[in-house]
């Protein structure tokens, strides 16, 4: 190979890292309110999967997370621990159920020190006290943006992790296979690529989802009689 190495993809291996849909943060405990929706009888088959991915889970992607993420890793650029506080206080507060708001705090808990053991494990001006709820979609940003992950990666990196973590909680509840669900993953994260230039001119009073019947299933699922996941 001729010419030097490129060194300006750095940014990558703690993306690959962060991204992987098995990283052990404690998502494969919480199916984020589709086992709820599935003992709803909501989602019960591949084609009401598709549905509910397609239409409920896109829209909080597009108003809410993936809006949250971004400002998140530009407060994080400007080093403003202030800004990456009140997006963690909003993003908790959009999510209208307990189970929902718990089951993202846990997991951006873990995925924070998780961080703090590996690629933060060396001095950083980023302080645990910026996050005071760890909403997922906070603690993302700001990792990618601490390590140089450039604005429009975090955003397909966003929605992979919420897709991917809730096919592979399919699997465990619905009749489809594995298969199945990775040419749903193609599918969702190819339609959701055209909102990202959307998702970054959302105003901040415009952010926010409405979407009852997936919060009383989330609601709901912790009285059930039988469950597999925690949320």
């Amino acid at each position: 190979m001729k010419g030097e190495f490129d060194t300006s993809f750095g940014w990558m291996g703690a993306l690959l890292h962060f991204a992987d849909s098995v990283l052990p943060v404690g998502a494969y405990a919480h199916s984020m309110g589709l086992e709820g929706m599935c003992q709803e009888g909501v989602v019960h088959d591949e084609e009401s999967l598709r549905q509910f991915l397609r239409r409920d889970v896109r829209h909080s992607l597009v108003e809410v997370d993936l809006p949250i993420m971004a400002r998140s890793h530009a407060a994080c650029l400007d080093g403003d621990g202030d800004a990456v506080r009140r997006w963690d206080e909003l993003s908790w507060a959009m999510r209208p159920t307990r189970q929902l708001r718990d089951a993202a705090g846990k997991v951006g808990r873990q995925t924070w020190l998780l961080y703090e053991k590996t690629w933060g494990s060396g001095e950083s001006a980023i302080k645990r006290g910026w996050f005071p709820k760890f909403q997922a979609p906070v603690v993302s940003g700001v990792v990618f943006a601490a390590e140089g992950a450039p604005l429009e990666v975090c955003l397909w990196a966003g929605a992979y992790q919420v897709y991917s973590a809730l096919l592979q909680a399919a699997l465990k509840v619905l009749p489809i296979g594995p298969g199945a669900t990775q040419v749903l993953l193609r599918e969702l994260l190819s339609e959701i690529e055209p909102n990202f230039p959307g998702v970054l001119k959302r105003r901040d009073e415009d952010l926010g989802t409405f979407n009852p019947l997936w919060d009383i299933g989330a609601s709901r699922h912790e009285r059930a009689e039988a469950r597999m996941f925690i949320s």
